[in-house]
């Protein structure tokens, strides 16, 4: 069976599980990168990274709550008579109670709304054998303190995913979702370091402290994540639709 995603479009894709996601795809044989992120740095430097190799890999430096970025994704999608995978892995945590009305907004605008912005404006490129994957969260499934728009946006992003599965199954077309939890990347270093902030103690030891409460004791890497989502967009998963994977190092079951 034929294993090479030809074509990819990632979000998110200049720091974390977006990059890792990139240097998966492109490890594996992908030469067409379409490639969106806020970092202006970071997003020329791993263009930079891929200059030599033979593949087409384009940056688009985007806000997702604008549609500054549409122009230049329509000119990337032009050239291609099929996108075979679109990998959704921006995001936003802003910690929130129900009453903060603006940030609740921002998080959905950024979670939800971007998304099907993206989905829609590539559908025309969608055809048998391409998948649509979100990297959501473990807070799809659950709550957490002062996260009610994160948790509502990760609910929300799960019920985006199941719609599309049905509605383009009979076209051949998949959407799942990766539901992360523990993944050692900048974010969250910046969160556990907020914790450390509020307790007087160090980053180090809060993520000592956290990594006791993952049965594996270990935190996910993004590479974990990457493996998984090309996976899930490969025509080895040609038969796995509406479906959600936790990869959390078994901490959502209990430490």
């Amino acid at each position: 069976m034929e294993n090479v995603i030809n074509s990819v479009l990632v979000t998110g894709a200049a720091n974390g599980i977006g990059a890792a996601c990139v240097d998966k795809f492109i490890e594996q044989g992908c030469r067409y990168v379409i490639a969106l992120d806020k970092d202006e740095v970071k997003l020329h430097e791993m263009r930079h990274k891929y200059r030599d190799k033979d593949i087409i890999f384009i940056a688009i430096i985007a806000d997702l709550t604008s549609q500054d970025y549409y122009s230049q994704l329509t000119d990337a999608l032009q050239p291609l008579s099929q996108l075979e995978a679109i990998v959704l892995s921006h995001g936003i945590a802003d910690e929130n109670e129900i009453s903060e009305r603006d940030i609740f907004a921002r998080v959905m605008d950024v979670n939800v709304t971007s998304c099907q912005s993206i989905i829609a404006q590539c559908e025309n490129k969608l055809a048998k054998g391409s998948a649509v994957l979100f990297i959501s969260s473990i807070l799809g499934k659950m709550g957490n303190l002062r996260n009610t728009a994160y948790c509502s946006s990760k609910h929300a992003q799960l019920g985006m995913m199941k719609g599309l599965a049905m509605d383009w199954a009979r076209h051949g077309i998949r959407a799942n979702a990766i539901l992360p939890c523990y993944v050692d990347t900048p974010l969250l270093r910046s969160e556990l370091q907020k914790q450390a902030d509020m307790v007087g103690s160090t980053l180090d030891q809060v993520m000592r402290k956290a990594k006791k409460r993952i049965p594996m004791r270990a935190y996910v890497q993004s590479s974990d994540i990457a493996d998984s989502a090309y996976f899930l967009c490969s025509q080895q998963a040609r038969m796995i639709t509406a479906q959600s994977l936790i990869i959390d190092g078994g901490s959502s079951c209990g430490g």
